[in-house]
């Protein structure tokens, strides 16, 4: 059975009727974040729906075709699980698998505790894209709609960045103490936080590019390379500006003295 309108239904027509109902609905009683956290909520509500009737339609997840293409890719020789085998165990790693079968195996384990934190994040940045979007199709419509924040002046909440921080120190210390699924746990809040900050590591960089006044190009050229070359740095700069302020310190100081 094709599973490529059920697909659609879900994660095309579903997501987008919710978010344009939340922008008609809500309109400017919600700030720009209750929006993005709506709008994101309702692609991960449509994804969970989606996945709950896959199951129940197909009689395997969603995600079943894909772990059984990635075993064949072992299995059938098209990557060479000898070799990588034979590589580990001079590493000192693995020595537990012999079989292609294990190994690929052990890669969708390692996959599969990532689902939880790729749903947040695709949701995440889904319903950020889709809002952005929606809102401008309907403001072209003329519906009253909240105004979005230049990306230079995207921050978290007060207290959203250090609350994840904490979930994540508690999940390491239930990790620790080794109750069940906390490994998971940790990795989705881990992979979350990350992704956060790096948008808004981004967001700094841009601020201060501008503020600067570097053309719009060169910005754009500087904002690539850094985010290829050097954006493991980006979430240690978006968390610096979360705890210590750095751009509202340099609006006060600079920009606010110079009338700017």
């Amino acid at each position: 059975m094709n599973s490529q309108p059920l697909t659609a239904i879900f994660l095309v027509i579903a997501p987008v009727i919710l978010i344009t109902g939340l922008i008609k609905g809500f309109g400017k009683r919600f700030n720009f974040y209750e929006h993005i956290l709506a709008s994101a909520g309702s692609v991960l509500l449509s994804i969970l729906v989606y996945l709950k009737l896959y199951s129940k339609v197909y009689g395997q997840t969603a995600f079943d075709p894909f772990w059984k293409s990635f075993r064949q890719l072992f299995t059938s020789g098209v990557i060479n699980a000898d070799y990588i085998l034979s590589m580990n165990h001079q590493l000192g790693m693995f020595r537990n698998f012999d079989t292609a079968e294990q190994l690929a195996g052990f890669f969708i384990e390692q996959m599969k505790m990532a689902i939880p934190a790729v749903l947040l994040i695709f949701s995440l940045a889904y319903g950020v894209f889709l809002f952005l979007i929606l809102r401008l199709i309907m403001k072209k419509f003329g519906y009253s709609t909240q105004p979005v924040l230049p990306f230079e002046e995207w921050s978290l909440p007060r207290g959203m960045g250090m609350g994840l921080v904490v979930l994540l120190l508690i999940a390491i210390m239930g990790r620790g103490l080794g109750i069940s699924n906390f490994e998971v746990v940790q990795f989705t809040i881990a992979a979350l936080l990350s992704f956060m900050f790096t948008v808004l590591g981004l967001s700094v960089l841009w601020f201060f590019l501008k503020a600067g006044r570097v053309p719009a190009v060169i910005r754009w050229i500087l904002a690539i390379l850094v985010y290829l070359f050097v954006g493991f740095g980006l979430p240690f700069l978006g968390m610096f500006d979360h705890i210590f302020h750095m751009r509202w310190k340099y609006e006060n100081k600079f920009l606010f003295k110079n009338g700017r």
